[in-house]
C-alpha cells in the first residue's frame, strides 16, 4: 500500500466516524428543537387570537358608545362585522389563530338592549367547551381550551406553560 492510498484510507475512516457521530447528534438536536418549535407555533396562534379578540372588543365598545347598546342578541360574527366595519375597525378578524370562527354572545339582554358581550375562540381543538355566561376569570394551561373575552377582560385565557 502506498502512502497516498493509506492517507486516503485514513481520511475515509475519519469521514465515516464523523458522519457516525454527527447523525446521532443531529437527531438529538432535532428531538429537542421540534417539540419546542411546535409549542412556539401554538403559542403564537394563542397570542394572535387574543390580540384579534381585543381588537374586535375595542370596535364593539366604540359601537356601544355611539349606540348605547352592544350588537344585539342572535348576532353572528358577520352581523357584528357589518355593524362595526369600517367605522370602528378597518377589517374585522372573524377566525382565530387555528382558522376556526369566533363566536359572539350578547350577555344579559335587557329591554331589547344588549348590556354586555363576549367573544369566544374554541382553541386548538375547535370545540366550544363553555358558555361564557357564568365563567369566573380563570387561566388555562392547555392549547385545546377555549379563550373567552367578556365585558372588557379575558375570563378564560392561557397562562403559563401550555401543553
Amino acid at each position: 500500500m502506498t502512502s497516498s492510498s493509506s492517507s486516503k484510507s485514513i481520511w475515509v475512516i475519519v469521514v465515516v466516524i464523523a458522519v457516525m457521530l454527527a447523525v446521532p447528534v443531529a437527531g438529538i438536536i432535532a428531538a429537542i428543537a421540534i417539540p419546542n418549535l411546535l409549542t412556539a407555533m401554538q403559542r403564537s396562534k394563542q397570542k394572535r387570537t387574543m390580540a384579534d379578540m381585543r381588537s374586535i372588543a375595542t370596535a364593539v365598545e366604540a359601537y356601544a358608545v355611539d349606540h348605547n347598546t352592544y350588537p344585539p342578541a342572535g348576532s353572528s360574527m358577520d352581523d357584528v362585522e357589518s355593524l362595526v366595519t369600517p367605522t370602528y375597525i378597518r377589517e374585522m378578524p372573524k377566525v382565530d389563530g387555528w382558522n376556526q370562527p369566533f363566536r359572539y354572545h350578547c350577555l344579559a339582554p335587557e329591554e331589547q338592549r344588549c348590556v354586555d358581550y363576549a367573544f369566544q375562540s374554541a382553541g386548538k381543538d375547535g370545540v366550544f367547551e363553555y358558555l361564557p355566561y357564568d365563567l369566573e376569570p380563570e387561566a388555562t394551561t392547555r392549547f385545546e381550551c377555549d379563550i373567552v373575552y367578556a365585558g372588557g377582560q379575558f375570563v378564560w385565557y392561557p397562562e403559563g406553560a401550555q401543553r
